[in-house]
């Protein structure tokens, strides 16, 4: 059995449907999958539409992330995207916790698109690491989130990954009290973050990471990648906002074999002048905030210069 997770909230719930359509439908027929959705406060018809995306294989479920672990998640000063604030963009750092049974597992965003059997990536060798992931394209592709990624979190930006898809070595993860060690930093320091679960996983697990094939988490155009694996529609370039974003044609190949797609062909066509503009303030927003967390006193970085205690 592989399990495999993705955390939401109502905004993201036509994207993770066409997610795990796809997921389905590049599953091994003789392998048995389970789906966790991390989540509160869903509604019912969203619901549905999730569970309606089960096989005889591929089975879906839903999990809170507990009272015990939200009731100590103390931030709601950053943001996603420099956008929204939501606590589901924490979950997936406590799944070694909540399922204590589990030794290993797959972390998925919701916004991707999966293009081959996922058990391939499950099965990956993480050779002692916490976890495995890629690289970030976005960090690497402007000079200020470059700056940001060797000043504020402590690393190169070729070594900063994205955690959209995560290979996660729950047991390991357990053994190193990453939980406990997650939500001591955050309550201790509140970073300023730009993207507040990446940047602290990235900052915690510097010497414990696995660098994956690029192919299974290609964000936006990426031609060296002849074949990719799976496909995440990363930050603004979304297919259901716009038009002539890479690889929308494997997106809407899924999304229109579903009961998603009428409403994400609606928000497409609803997404006028006004989101565009806010998008590109957004972007705007986060490579200013980029400069800005660098020249504050409290970054990851300088914490781990000067007193320790931020990478497991």
């Amino acid at each position: 059995m592989i399990p495999i997770f993705f955390s939401v909230d109502d905004n993201y719930v036509g994207p993770l449907t066409v997610a795990l359509h796809s997921l389905a439908q590049h599953a091994d027929p003789k392998r048995e999958y389970q789906v966790y959705i991390l989540t509160e406060h869903l509604t019912q018809p969203h619901r549905a539409l999730l569970l309606a995306q089960a096989t005889s294989n591929v089975h879906v479920d839903f999990a809170s992330i507990g009272a015990q672990f939200k009731a100590r998640i103390d931030d709601h000063g950053n943001t996603l995207r420099a956008d929204y604030f939501t606590l589901t963009i924490y979950f997936r750092l406590f799944i070694a916790e909540l399922f204590p049974d589990l030794d290993r597992a797959l972390y998925l965003d919701a916004d991707t698109v999966v293009l081959a059997d996922v058990a391939e990536l499950f099965n990956t060798p993480l050779d002692g690491a916490l976890v495995g992931a890629v690289s970030d394209p976005f960090m690497a592709a402007n000079p200020e989130t470059s700056n940001y990624a060797a000043q504020a979190i402590g690393l190169p930006v070729a070594d900063y990954v994205n955690s959209g898809v995560l290979v996660m070595d729950l047991a390991a993860m357990r053994e190193a009290r990453f939980a406990n060690a997650f939500l001591t930093l955050l309550n201790r320091y509140h970073f300023r973050s730009l993207a507040p679960d990446q940047d602290y996983l990235n900052a915690m697990t510097k010497n414990r990471l696995l660098h994956l094939d690029p192919a299974w988490n290609v964000q936006g155009e990426q031609p060296q990648i002849a074949q990719p694996r799976l496909i995440h529609y990363n930050l603004f370039d979304k297919p259901w906002h716009y038009q002539g974003v890479p690889h929308e044609a494997e997106f809407w190949a899924a999304a229109d074999d579903t009961a998603a797609a009428a409403d994400l062909h609606a928000a497409q066509a609803a997404f006028g002048p006004a989101q565009v503009a806010a998008d590109c303030q957004h972007k705007a927003n986060l490579i200013q905030l980029a400069q800005s967390i660098c020249e504050q006193p409290v970054t990851f970085a300088k914490v781990a210069a000067s007193e320790g205690g931020v990478q497991l």
